[in-house]
């Protein structure tokens, strides 16, 4: 028996979930440099903010990601594959290694970790259940 199954709305186009990292900014082999702030993270690729339009659909290249002054992963073959023209660029990552494809999954993980958790803590502290209240049904 074969089936199929697909979310409604789901148009295919993304290979993966999709996280922002505050901080987090791309340096390009062939630019020096200068740096691009990611705009969303992925296990399969990312898009960067290019406000100068300086990025071109199908160039090729290595990218390193840094937080901060910390080199948090180098070397990362990347695709530009869609490029707007001076907003947003969207690379995906080409072939990775065993390490790098486990670093990029694992950060991937903890970020998402991080805001569930943020989520949850800002729901709890927002949720008036917590909180000890005087109920009249409650009084003897």
């Amino acid at each position: 028996m074969d089936f199929t199954f697909k979310l409604e709305g789901e148009s295919g186009r993304r290979a993966a979930h999709r996280e922002r990292v505050r901080g987090l900014t791309a340096f390009l082999e062939d630019r020096g440099d200068e740096p691009y702030v990611v705009h969303d993270v992925s296990a399969s690729g990312l898009a960067l903010v290019d406000p100068g339009g300086t990025l071109v659909a199908g160039t090729a290249g290595r990218l390193t990601l840094r937080l901060g002054q910390k080199t948090l992963v180098a070397g990362l073959p990347v695709l530009v594959v869609r490029a707007s023209g001076g907003e947003l660029a969207g690379l995906a990552f080409g072939p990775l290694s065993l390490r790098q494809e486990a670093w990029l999954d694992k950060m991937v993980l903890e970020i998402q970790k991080r805001r569930i958790d943020l989520r949850k803590a800002r729901d709890a502290a927002g949720n008036p259940e917590h909180k000890k209240t005087d109920r009249a049904d409650e009084q003897t």
